[in-house]
Parts: structure tokens; C-alpha cells; sequence
């Protein structure tokens, strides 16, 4: 005779305690581990932060010419990222990084319209970030 348990399980949950009892989770690298998110509120959106996460895109996905274009802006003040350049070598860095990725989008068909992607004069990237470094 069985219990009333063993007669409303599921299907899956019979499934899944058939899987345990032969083994099969034990290659599980999230065996002992809380589940990821576990203890935060539920979100209905969950899947898209994964995604954003996962592709590296930023808060603001945005397609690649006009990503450029607002890098383009925020290097001209002197910032890298949100933040002001820490030195002068990690701006002109951040410059030819910069444009490395904008030429190589140049060459690149994009979808959507048009969009003209700038150029950023180092020099004048550096003077705009000693002017800004000296107000302070």
C-alpha cells in the first residue's frame, strides 16, 4: 500500500526523485551552493538583467553607432566611463581604445540609420580633463 504522497506525486517529481536516487545531479556544480538570485526579491524581468549581463551590453543597450557616439562625448570631457580619467596615460588609452573599436565599426555595415561616428582628438581630450582636473 502507498501513501497518499507517493499517489498525487507528480510526474516530474517522480522523475527528479528517480534522478537522485541514481546519481544523476552529482556532477552538479551547484550541488551545496544557493541558487543564483536566491534571497533576492523576484523581478519579472530576471531574464533580461541575465541577458544584459551575459552580453555585456550596460544599463542603456544601445546599437553600436550610437554607443560610440556618447563614448566620443564623454571622452571630449575627459571621463572614462562615468567617472573622470584617474591619469593622463589612462585617458589617451582609453582614446585608443576608443579608436580602435569606432574604425573597425566604420568598416562594419550597421543596421538602422545613418549615424556618423566621431573622431576624438587626444590633445584636446587631455587639455578639457587638466581644465576640468584644475577647477576642483
Amino acid at each position: 500500500m502507498s501513501t497518499w504522497q507517493e499517489r498525487f506525486a507528480s510526474g516530474i517529481d517522480k522523475q527528479v526523485n528517480y534522478a537522485e536516487k541514481t546519481g544523476a545531479f552529482e556532477d552538479n556544480p551547484l550541488v551545496g551552493k544557493p541558487l543564483p538570485g536566491d534571497g533576492q526579491p523576484y523581478r519579472e524581468d530576471w531574464w533580461i538583467t541575465q541577458k544584459v549581463a551575459a552580453e555585456r551590453v550596460g544599463v542603456h543597450g544601445l546599437p553600436v553607432p550610437l554607443a560610440l557616439r556618447r563614448e566620443a562625448q564623454d571622452l571630449r570631457k575627459g571621463l572614462v566611463g562615468e567617472r573622470p580619467a584617474a591619469s593622463e596615460a589612462a585617458l589617451r588609452a582609453a582614446i585608443t581604445d576608443y579608436d580602435e573599436r569606432s574604425d573597425a565599426a566604420r568598416r562594419t555595415p550597421q543596421s538602422g540609420p545613418s549615424v556618423v561616428i566621431p573622431r576624438v582628438d587626444a590633445d584636446q581630450a587631455v587639455a578639457a580633463w587638466r581644465q576640468a582636473r584644475e577647477a576642483k
